[in-house]
């Protein structure tokens, strides 16, 4: 059965607080202070959460925390996950009381408890995966004789003293908003009038209803509370903060700062002679520069010491000794600052330590002054006047990255005096974060995969992250890490890969070569490059259209600096080549990012070299539609190759293409070798042997794919092969097996098409017969049709069911250029072919397939300038239409222009079976 985990450990980590039980769960009556909730009326609500009722007592140094939770156990899915009950606990910081735990039947109680139901305690750490040892404790019941239609009800209550916080108390309680649905819901704090304690709403809370009575304040909401007003994602977290009702002792961040503090004293912790004073000593001797210290400090304390949140033993808020620490060699952030703090006061280094939130730092200055406002410890470390952020647990950290300011918003110094918090003040990083060269080989054509080779360089905690994969040997693993990474960056594949760290540096670089899978985008015969660099391609589009959102500030996240420095070196030495928008862009600021570019274009080779960079920030509302328009601004001068008549592969000699691709080839061949029983592979390498025009080649490859995996998709690589080999026959075999693997209508019209092809019509059109289809496919059916039946005697069935299909579909551009190509390629009711056709060329407004069929249709009739102009034009939008191509070659070849053959040869490269196509239809080139 999946368990249910109640478990009342306080939401936040770092609110977990020590008192002194046992490991044993006690069984009592509820709290005398707890108000009964109305149950019999939750019940009449008829809701599937029944009841869900938290109070909590805060008194005398202990924060008390009642729950009453009810179920209505629906179907069978909820009586699974409710068979087992879970109540966790922290034994060293209070105890578990389990009060109720009841099935109601029928409006009848079975008091589980009465009847002795037996649990089990069990120490289980679930945080492992993050490192994180809390020593939680789980008291298991399992639930007997639930059934469908009951209701489950339970309560508990816990107690968590903090030894930490000296006497004083916190508690913070989400609020669970509508459209969550509950019979009864309540939250409900008290603490005696004269404890000091107060309250405070976080985020979207409605006030609560507030009353004294009998010495005791008691604050209280109704749940769920409305709906959350939606916040957009790129708002600053203060803005997005989850509702909820916080209460301490604590009046102001002095008190919170003065009670954490000494904690942290770290005066005399390191003990003359121990192995940690000698690291101290080793750090002064390497260098008298107080700033060099420093890094070396940090590093010793990110690279020596591994990460460990130890929350056992009141840990939550007690750090570890340094000598602990460090004889330990592992510990959390709090035994990380502390180390660090000590070691930098021995080298006389001015520091302290720095309560922050890593993830809603922003938030803070919103929350109640309480020590649960904060999830991580810091020490800022103040030299010649400059303030410096060291995180012991962050990693990669040297010299050269220590200037960088976190995103952490505000952050607290614990100071035995107190202290406000301080808001921390980012500055522009010296160094950049990743810098990523990458030579782009783009010289094999317009048509052709380019190659690139790759250096990524990375500082701090992205270089960090290369040390583990640095460490991998196996290539397959290395190039699985490389291929993630480049996803983000490229389409296409990675063949060669390396990590490498050096850890005196801390630069972690990543050199991968590659295959971009489509390097140009073409139009006409036009070729584009789209130049995607550091400072290209950047959108800025906060959307504040709702009366709620006009005040927003968007927020700037980061920091972060990225420089590129990329080379593209160009087909055909450059030949037609133009830079279209701004190559070079001096420094610029646009939504809170700066912006610098150099590009030079020279020899046939283009080099650009830029950088973006970024810190946290805001920018205000009012700022955000004049830094959309900058933005719209330097994107329209994006820089794009643009290569004019740039030579086509279908111009290139068999044997050109064959050494263009033999570099192709290399690359697929390395992956192959490493996964040699993986067919996606060998497809991959079959493909590029296509393109090259080996096609004997592509077919070995496909066919050891297909013995591999035998997917449909390999079946339909083959019957590709096979037509462009003239072997129809065998392709119709291999069309056939993807249709019975898939059965899909694309597969079933492939086959119908192979089928004609192989002189086999009639099985075709019987093929299609067999499909039941409508709406659309309907449609695509009775095309394929009427396409192959022009040499069997139903021709006139094909007809009827291209007008059947326009009846439905009035002026389809699809099927009226349908009905313009069948009467084409069948000479079927040609003298109305023209008029037909126009209609057709009109309603797909003039494109490169429509204005092929008509030109079939002129050429029939004799009309061949006509048909000529159409053929232009369509070559014009469509110039690898190897159907028109070949068209105007037999039509020129039939005007002695010796052109014609060039339109044949090229026709013939980019689909080999074109002859025997238009042999179908009766139409080949004069001899």
């Amino acid at each position: 059965m999946r368990a249910v985990y109640l478990g009342a450990v306080a939401p936040l980590a770092i609110l977990a607080a020590p008192a002194w039980a046992g490991d044993a769960v006690v069984f009592a009556d509820a709290p005398e202070w707890v108000v009964p909730a109305d149950f019999d009326a939750a019940v009449e609500e008829d809701e599937e959460i029944v009841l869900f009722d938290r109070q909590l007592r805060l008194e005398d140094g202990v924060v008390r925390r009642f729950t009453d939770i009810a179920y209505a156990v629906r179907n069978s899915e909820i009586l699974s996950q409710l068979g087992t009950l879970q109540f966790g606990w922290l034994p060293d910081k209070g105890d578990l009381a389990v009060h109720r735990i009841e099935i109601v039947r029928d409006g009848k109680v079975i008091d589980l408890l009465a009847d002795g139901i037996g649990h089990e305690v069990i120490r289980r750490e679930t945080e492992l995966e993050r490192r994180t040892v809390n020593g939680a404790l789980t008291a298991l019941f399992k639930i007997p004789g639930l059934k469908v239609g009951d209701i489950l009800r339970f309560s508990s209550t816990t107690t968590n003293r903090d030894q930490a916080l000296a006497g004083a108390m916190q508690a913070t309680e989400g609020l669970t908003p509508k459209p969550t649905r509950l019979g009864y819901g309540r939250l409900r704090m008290s603490w005696p009038q004269d404890s000091g304690v107060s309250y405070a709403m976080l985020g979207q809370a409605p006030e609560p209803s507030v009353s004294d009575a009998k010495g005791y304040r008691t604050v209280e909401l109704i749940l769920p509370i409305e709906k959350l007003e939606e916040m957009p994602e790129d708002a600053p977290a203060r803005f997005k903060v989850p509702p909820a009702l916080m209460a301490g002792s604590f009046a102001t961040w002095g008190d919170v700062a003065a009670v954490m503090a000494p904690h942290y004293a770290v005066e005399n912790t390191i003990e003359p002679g121990s192995t940690l004073a000698k690291e101290v000593d080793r750090i002064r001797a390497a260098t008298p520069d107080p700033l060099e210290r420093a890094a070396l400090a940090l590093r010793t304390v990110q690279d020596e010491i591994n990460y460990l949140l130890n929350g056992m033993d009141g840990g939550n808020y007690l750090p570890q000794s340094p000598m602990e620490t460090w004889a330990l060699g592992y510990g959390d952030c709090k035994a990380k600052s502390v180390l660090l703090l000590a070691i930098l006061h021995k080298l006389d280094i001015e520091a302290e330590a720095m309560l922050v939130n890593s993830k809603n730092g922003d938030a803070v200055q919103q929350w109640k002054p309480l020590p649960g406002a904060f999830d991580h410890v810091v020490v800022r470390a103040t030299i010649d006047g400059t303030e410096y952020w060291l995180d012991g647990t962050s990693a990669g950290s040297r010299l050269a990255t220590i200037r960088e300011v976190p995103n952490f918003g505000y952050a607290l110094p614990l100071r035995a005096s107190g202290a406000d918090l301080v808001k921390l003040e980012q500055r522009w990083p010296g160094y950049a974060d990743r810098t990523m060269r990458v030579t782009y080989d783009l010289s094999r054509g317009v048509d052709l995969p380019a190659v690139y080779d790759l250096d990524v360089e990375t500082r701090g905690v992205l270089a960090a992250r290369m040390e583990a994969q640095a460490s991998a040997t196996d290539p397959k693993e290395v190039l699985g890490h490389a291929q993630k990474f480049t996803d983000d960056l490229f389409d296409g594949f990675v063949y060669e890969a390396s990590y490498s760290y050096d850890p005196e540096s801390g630069i972690g670089h990543l050199r991968a070569k590659g295959v971009l899978s489509e390097a140009f985008a073409l139009d006409r015969d036009i070729a584009t490059h789209k130049i995607y660099t550091a400072t290209t391609n950047w959108s800025f589009d906060p959307d504040r259209a709702r009366a709620a959102w006009r005040d927003i500030p968007y927020r700037v996240t980061g920091p972060m600096t990225s420089v590129e420095e990329a080379t593209y070196r160009l087909p055909d030495d450059g030949k037609g080549a133009t830079i279209s928008g701004s190559g070079d862009l001096a420094e610029r600021m646009v939504a809170g990012t700066r912006f610098e570019r150099s590009l030079t274009f020279d020899d046939g080779v283009v080099r650009v070299t830029d950088s973006a960079s970024y810190i946290p920030g805001e920018i205000a509302a009012a700022d955000i539609p004049a830094t959309k328009a900058a933005m719209r601004a330097m994107n329209s001068a994006d820089p794009e190759i643009r290569i004019s008549a740039p030579r086509r592969v279908w111009e290139l000699s068999d044997k050109e293409v064959a050494q263009r691709v033999k570099g192709l080839i290399a690359p697929a061949n390395n992956l192959v070798d490493l996964w040699p029983d993986e067919g996606n592979f060998l497809m991959l390498r079959s493909a590029l042997k296509t393109l090259g025009r080996d096609y004997p080649g592509a077919l070995v490859d496909i066919d050891k794919a297909i013995a591999l995996e035998g997917s449909a998709a390999a079946y339909t690589g083959r019957a590709d092969i096979l037509t462009r080999m003239g072997r129809f026959d065998d392709a119709v075999a291999a069309t056939r097996t993807a249709f019975e693997l898939t059965g899909d209508l694309s597969d079933a019209t492939a086959y119908a098409h192979a089928l004609a092809l192989d002189g086999r019509a009639e099985e075709g059109l019987e093929l299609l017969d067999s499909i039941d289809v409508s709406g659309e496919d309907r449609s695509t059916v009775a095309q394929i049709f009427a396409e192959i039946a022009g040499t069997t005697d139903r021709s006139d069935e094909g007809w009827a069911m291209l007008a059947e299909a326009l009846s439905e579909r009035p002026g389809d551009d699809a099927l009226l250029n349908s009905q313009c190509w069948f009467v084409g390629t069948w000479n079927y009711h040609l003298d109305d072919g023209a008029e037909l056709c126009d209609r057709a060329v009109k309603a797909a407004s003039y494109s490169a397939a429509a204005l092929d069929s008509r030109a079939l249709v002129f050429h029939r009739l004799g009309r061949e300038e006509e048909a000529l102009a159409d053929l232009d034009a369509a070559l014009k939008k469509e110039p690898a239409q190897a159907a028109s191509r070949y068209l105007r070659g037999i039509i020129r070849l039939g005007r002695g222009e010796s052109e014609g053959r060039t339109d044949i040869l090229e026709a013939l490269r980019l689909a080999p079976d074109i002859a025997a196509r238009y042999e179908r239809y009766g139409i080949s080139p004069a001899r």
